[in-house]
């Protein structure tokens, strides 16, 4: 109760410095405002400014500009309350425990705060310590973010992800971030995958000394990507200055990508937060990655959504295309495949998904050169892009598998940062070129993500299968048309 009624408090406080900020002579600073209101907010209302700072074509850049400094310049609390966590985690103060501990954090975010430490043998660490009753706060921020959503979802509709997909997403995230322990298996498992990469740098965990609410991990050294693009959005520098002082941006953007394609195809598990306070700039290029709290798993089909990347980086529309709605539309497939009888040849199956795919790419391409010159433009991002995927296949009744989105989510973010420091950069290109520093043969010959191949009741598949395309030639006429023919035409071969 005290959370809410302070929340209202300041909500009104800042409401009014926003109406003051338009009368003249006044001292506020309007570009300001949302940060602070935010950052003295706390809890979750500093992850959503995060999120917000991401998207321009949301938030005006002055805005964004300003919202950047909550990925790691929120206020931090008093190293008095770091010792009492200490005490209560360890029953002794950071003194005892390390060789030196520096009492003042070096940076400061929505969840934690992080010191610089040298352990006994002298080498340096970083020592994450979450926000005390932050996970009280948070709870109750849940609730008056699932009531702001369920308002939001009356009167403002957004394409592509509903607001409780968006609030199911971001509550599960949240849960999981806030305890360090999961963080540091998250991190452990990354890093061991990591062990034989050049390019990119994951920090040792030590466990011995790390709690729910303790996280101690190797120090990066280097520059976060939060603060250079800062600079950048300010006009202070730009990718050619930046490169005469040997911070190369777009290698290291270069190596992010790679990363993470390499993480998503070829292991269990994936960094899922590449924000910009999350990545840190190293020597040639070579980045290091930290805050393992949020991670993502590949989605079933792995095998049809690498397909799909390949293809589509390489401008092979037709087959990206039907290898999207073959790993999109995998439920969709299985309901068709148990509606035909068990002897049927899968070649019905798979004409039904050819022609779903044609459909599906003609829609796209009567939006994607429009939505191609405003990324060039800047219009929009890639996360634009991605919700109008999403818009079109929701169209069909298929909705892409949670992982899936993560994936998509974590690729526009990249795609996102890039265009801020080169605007002819190019996704796909950057895509193309991973498949071909990995051939085919490279990858993993069992999918892990695979689920078993679970078949329907002929019966159940057969009145879902009547019921999607009766929902077709509502929704899909031409579409319609062109399966239920196909379907009438097959029941006449079989009787």
């Amino acid at each position: 109760m005290k959370r809410i009624i302070f929340l209202f408090f300041i909500s009104i406080k800042f409401f009014i410095l926003f109406l003051v900020s338009f009368l003249p002579f006044n001292t506020v600073n309007k570009k300001s405002l949302l940060k602070k209101y935010l950052e003295e907010a706390g809890g979750s209302f500093i992850k959503i400014g995060q999120i917000l700072a991401l998207r321009v074509d949301i938030v005006p850049k002055e805005y964004s500009l300003e919202l950047l400094d909550l990925f790691d310049h929120v206020k931090p609390f008093s190293y008095k309350e770091v010792k009492k966590i200490y005490i209560k985690e360890f029953g002794t103060t950071p003194e005892k425990l390390f060789k030196v501990f520096e009492k003042t954090p070096f940076a400061s975010a929505s969840f934690g705060q992080v010191h610089a430490a040298k352990l006994r043998n002298g080498h340096i660490v970083a020592v994450k310590i979450q926000r005390p009753n932050i996970r009280n706060i948070v709870r109750t921020d849940f609730i008056i973010i699932r009531l702001i959503i369920f308002i939001l979802s009356i009167f403002v509709k957004i394409e592509g992800l509903s607001w409780n997909s968006f609030f199911k997403e971001f509550k599960n995230w949240t849960t999981e971030e806030l305890d360090y322990q999961i963080e540091a298996a998250h991190a452990q498992e990354i890093y061991n995958n990591a062990l034989n990469c050049e390019h990119v740098v994951i920090p040792k965990t030590y466990h011995e000394l790390s709690t729910s609410t303790i996280l101690v991990q190797d120090y990066i050294d280097g520059i976060p990507l939060s603060r250079i693009l800062k600079e950048v959005r300010a006009g202070n520098t730009d990718i050619h200055k930046l490169k005469k002082m040997n911070v190369f941006v777009d290698q290291a953007i270069n190596n992010l990508l790679h990363e993470m394609a390499r993480q998503y195809f070829f292991n269990k598990i994936y960094h899922a937060d590449p924000h910009p306070g999350n990545i840190i700039i190293m020597d040639k290029g070579k980045i290091g990655l930290i805050d393992f709290g949020i991670v993502g798993k590949p989605a079933p089909n792995r095998f049809a959504f690498r397909h799909y990347m390949r293809s589509y980086a390489q401008n092979k529309v037709e087959e990206a295309g039907y290898y999207f709605i073959l790993f999109a539309g995998e439920d969709l497939e299985k309901m068709i495949t148990s509606a035909f009888p068990k002897n049927t040849n899968n070649n019905h199956v798979n004409k039904i998904m050819r022609l779903l795919a044609k459909d599906f790419l003609n829609k796209m391409n009567k939006t994607s050169m429009k939505m191609c010159v405003d990324i060039i433009d800047m219009k929009i991002d890639y996360a634009v892009m991605t919700l109008q995927i999403l818009k079109i296949i929701n169209k069909y009744k298929i909705k892409l598998p949670d992982q899936m989105t993560s994936f998509l989510r974590a690729l526009s973010i990249i795609g996102f940062l890039a265009k801020e420091f080169d605007p002819k950069f190019s996704l796909m290109k950057l895509i193309n070129d991973f498949f071909e520093k990995y051939p085919e043969e490279s990858f993993p010959s069992l999918d892990v993500s695979t689920i078993p191949y679970r078949r329907m009741s002929q019966e159940e598949a057969l009145e879902r299968l009547n019921n999607w395309i009766l929902y077709l030639m509502e929704t899909e006429p031409e579409l319609y048309h062109s399966i239920n023919n196909y379907v009438k035409n097959y029941s006449k071969e079989y009787v």
